[in-house]
């Protein structure tokens, strides 16, 4: 009988260390769109698996497009993650109840461009869906905006909806939000750059880019600037084809410092009087 009871003990501590292995490990999006080549690398290990309609994305898993290559993931939120060719993400954690009205999404993104359409709106505090980057923590609310890498800045476009964008710094509290037909860059180690018009014609060109990917020289021009932009009105964006990015943007004015007052030097005392004969 002791033997039995034993047996059954060493079962259910088995199964109860089983238990959390099985739920973290279980599929949380799938392939919808694959084409080209695209690396499937479970748990960020290789050897990588040539990607496919229908296969399965688990937490840890790193997804990467080659040249001309695109994916497109749904899911089990039904939130779509588009990347363009030659990206690079991982699937840091993925978590979503619909009975509980809870999700936990965390997506580390490490190169390229991709786009995210994220239609389930659960009414958090804090962003419950998170995109990390070399340079930016985006928290999205409902939202399908564009995020553009290069090596020392994050670009995040919004066409529509809400974003929270800030510095991965910590020591960086600041933050933007970005609303409709909105953009902004976080450069390495700075602070978010006041929020830009996103014109019909950079929509049109980062659609374009989701296919092509990001080509060097590229050049957009945005609306006049009304004081926020650049010199004469405008506000261009080249893609840079080494980490000196040329970039021209409005940067948060830093805080004026009232300048000390120097005190006037002390009056000039006359000297002790001399009589001569």
């Amino acid at each position: 009988m002791r033997h039995k009871i034993r047996i059954v003990v060493i079962l259910l501590t088995l199964a109860a260390l089983a238990a959390p292995l099985t739920a973290h490990a279980a599929v949380v999006g799938r392939f919808t769109q694959v084409m080209g080549q695209v690396d499937l690398l479970k748990q960020g290990k290789i050897p990588a698996l040539a990607a496919k309609v229908q296969d399965g994305v688990e937490p840890g898993d790193v997804i990467r497009t080659k040249t001309k290559a695109k994916a497109q993931l749904t899911m089990v939120d039904d939130s779509i993650i588009t990347l363009a060719p030659e990206s690079r993400l991982a699937i840091a954690d993925y978590q979503y109840n619909p009975a509980r009205q809870e999700r936990r999404a965390v997506l580390r993104f490490f190169r390229g461009m991709m786009q995210t359409v994220v239609t389930r709106i659960i009414k958090t505090e804090e962003p419950d869906f998170i995109i990390e980057t070399h340079t930016a923590t985006i928290g999205v609310r409902g939202s399908n905006p564009y995020f553009l890498l290069m090596p020392s800045f994050t670009s995040v476009y919004l066409p529509l909806g809400l974003l929270e964008v800030s510095s991965n710094n910590p020591q960086i509290p600041y933050q933007v939000m970005l609303r409709d037909m909105q953009f902004t860059q976080i450069p390495l180690g700075k602070q978010p750059f006041l929020p830009q018009a996103l014109t019909p014609a950079m929509l049109q060109m980062l659609e374009q880019m989701m296919t092509t990917g990001i080509t060097p020289g590229m050049l957009w021009t945005g609306p006049p600037s009304g004081g926020t932009g650049t010199a004469g009105g405008q506000f261009p964006l080249r893609l840079p084809v080494s980490p000196d990015q040329m970039i021209i943007q409005q940067t948060i004015p830093p805080l004026l410092v009232p300048k000390q007052q120097t005190p006037p030097p002390p009056p000039v005392q006359p000297g002790p009087s001399h009589s001569y004969p």
